[in-house]
């Protein structure tokens, strides 16, 4: 199995190697942030499997990096191992988001680095195996096929019968409408492949910085909708924002060798308990809390306001 050691530590890359080294493992290293994704494009035809990583680094930390490969729009993710001290042990969690990963604890102990390692090459073929067997109708009749996020009809029920739950249990939602703004001027320039690209992206950023729990569903165009359970106003914005900085702070590869940024507005507005709103309500007030962001220079994430 082919594993890639990102670390800017030379000593620190020479350690991990020759543990893994022992074990008939093919493992290639780089100290550059910027080389990750490329040596993973390049080798796709025989793709790394594993990717271990300093969670704490000057140039990327782990957030930066789960959304740099992303970014990178890559036919196959590498299933992350983070090095990372107890103190950071959610951060690490947090950030990995829709890619399968885990952490062994700094300074690395060889038999904790080996049975991480034994973990990851169980989860990789049981992945391999459910891929390979899932049904493709299911495929289509659930998943936008672009995003691999949940399309439109798919979306909506399942925001339903979670809005209907949250109803029934008394407790409180959020449901957020994010779009991105530039995609024409994309397309215009670089072609509908880029344009494509660029919505893939998007799509999961969000599913990478929303809880495994939240759904995510690709609602039309470059328009995704979101539900968040039990989440508060405040707690729909930071997911918001979070999301837009991870949209903002990466560029996206031109086939010129130029880079993209995203221009991306989000709205949203909260379901109290004391005053429940039917779904088509509460999408239609993320949507106009989203037509109000779009007027916003500054402002990139706007939550719902009643008008009086």
């Amino acid at each position: 199995m082919k594993i890639l050691i990102f670390d800017p530590d030379a000593e620190a890359r020479a350690f991990l190697k020759k543990i893994l080294a022992q074990h008939e493992y093919e493992v290639l290293e780089t100290a550059e942030a910027d080389d990750v994704v490329e040596r993973l494009k390049a080798s796709e035809d025989e793709p790394v499997r594993i990717l271990i990583a300093a969670f704490d680094q000057p140039e990327m930390d782990g957030m930066e990096l789960i959304n740099h490969l992303l970014a990178g729009d890559l036919e196959i993710y590498p299933y992350i191992i983070f090095v990372a001290d107890e103190a950071r042990r959610k951060n690490v969690i947090d950030s990995l988001g829709p890619i399968p990963g885990d952490f062994v604890l700094s300074p690395v102990v060889e038999e904790d680095l080996l049975s991480r390692m034994t973990i990851a090459e169980r989860t990789i073929a049981l992945q391999t195996s459910l891929k390979q067997g899932q049904g493709h109708s299911e495929s289509l009749a659930l998943y936008d096929q672009l995003t691999s996020v949940l399309n439109r009809q798919a979306v909506y029920e399942r925001a339903l019968a979670e809005l209907n739950r949250a109803q029934r249990e008394g407790i409180q939602l959020s449901v957020g409408m994010l779009e991105v703004l530039n995609l024409p001027e994309i397309r215009s320039e670089h072609g509908p492949e880029i344009r494509d690209q660029a919505i893939r992206f998007v799509a999961r950023a969000a599913r990478a910085n929303v809880r495994i729990y939240d759904i995510v569903g690709r609602w039309i165009g470059s328009k995704f909708l979101l539900m968040l359970p039990g989440a508060s106003a405040e707690n729909a914005r930071a997911v918001l924002e979070r999301i837009a900085k991870a949209v903002t702070t990466i560029r996206i590869r031109t086939p010129e060798g130029g880079r993209l940024q995203l221009d991306i507005r989000c709205g949203f507005t909260n379901s109290q308990r004391e005053d429940p709103q039917p779904l088509y309500v509460l999408i239609e007030q993320a949507n106009q809390a989203l037509e109000s962001a779009h007027a916003e220079s500054d402002e990139k994430v706007v939550g719902y306001e009643v008008k009086e």
